[in-house]
């Protein structure tokens, strides 16, 4: 099977109007702007998928729900839930991060969520009430895996899904924003690590995590749009935060910062990020090493994740 890199989309439609149905798409586009019908669901058990978190890893699609998460493979025309994870006291303030680890040919989802009575309200809750459990699947499939809490507490309320498996954007309460912090999961251990982001970032307007080469990477979004340069920031060591701007890019010649998207993809040597005019997407590429653009264009709208396809197999 090809394993071209593309960008995968999930969209929604209305397939019986009159009832209100909804069809699940997984549509893919190709770095020649060529579209790919990879998997259409018309009946799948969890109507609030149509609207859920999701993220890609090697091949597999991690979506999530109020109350579920679900595996899916759009290449085999696969989708599975997981096992019943811990109840939150706290629905829609779980965060999840899901990944391929390369070194155990292992996919992991990694999922916050917090303990306590039931319908908490968020700004009653603490970060002692936060906890974390891990689900684990490899050859074995889904039915012979299950959930595993970790005994260490977080030290952070992670705020969107993480980047390469186990680094988390974070901050101190779950309801009003402080101070960026960024925090790890060591997987070999169990253990989490605080890490402090850069003097630079002082709030989080734009801010997300960005894998960059295998690496951890914080792009400057807000001085971008005050400055026209985007400063991509590389985590060096995590044990000690040791930071270095690496690259500086001017995009102001080109583009006008008000009208980019975030900077929160990349694929080997280039930044991945969009324009949209009007019902018109445009993707656009640049290569770090060669300063060169390129881009391709696709009609319509909606997050997109760098995909490629696979034949692991969920299980029966």
């Amino acid at each position: 099977m090809e394993n071209a890199p593309q960008f995968l989309f999930v969209e929604t439609f209305c397939y019986l109007r009159r009832s209100g149905k909804l069809k699940l798409q997984f549509v893919s586009l190709d770095m020649e702007g060529r579209n790919e019908d990879l998997y259409t669901i018309t009946h799948y058990p969890d109507r609030q998928i149509h609207s859920s978190h999701w993220t890609v890893s090697a091949g597999l699609v991690c979506l999530s729900t109020d109350c579920r998460i679900y595996l899916c493979n759009p290449a085999i025309h696969q989708l599975r839930e997981l096992p019943n994870c811990s109840p939150s006291a706290i629905p829609r303030y779980e965060h999840f991060g899901f990944g391929y680890l390369h070194s155990k040919k292992e996919y992991k989802v990694v999922r916050f969520f917090y303990i306590g009575p039931p319908c908490t309200l968020p700004v009653d809750v603490v970060l002692t009430q936060l906890r974390c459990e891990v689900f684990t699947l490899n050859s074995g499939g889904i039915l012979n895996s299950r959930w595993k809490e970790i005994a260490e507490q977080p030290p952070y309320h992670p705020i969107f899904p993480g980047v390469l498996v186990m680094y988390w954007l974070a901050k101190d309460k779950v309801v009003y924003y402080g101070q960026p912090r960024d925090m790890s999961f060591e997987f070999e251990n169990e253990k989490f690590i605080s890490i402090s982001c850069p003097s630079a970032f002082v709030d989080f307007q734009g801010l997300d995590l960005m894998d960059l080469k295998g690496t951890v990477c914080l792009p400057d979004y807000a001085n971008f749009l005050k400055s026209s340069i985007l400063d991509l920031w590389i985590l060096k060591d995590k044990v000690s935060c040791r930071w270095a701007k690496e690259y500086s890019i001017n995009l102001g010649i080109r583009f006008n910062p008000e009208e980019l998207g975030c900077f929160y993809s990349s694929w080997n040597e280039e930044i991945i990020f969009r324009q949209q005019l009007g019902v018109m997407m445009v993707v656009f590429f640049y290569d770090i090493k060669t300063k060169c653009f390129r881009q391709v264009e696709r009609h319509g709208k909606g997050p997109y994740h760098i995909y490629w396809k696979t034949l692991f197999s969920l299980g029966s």
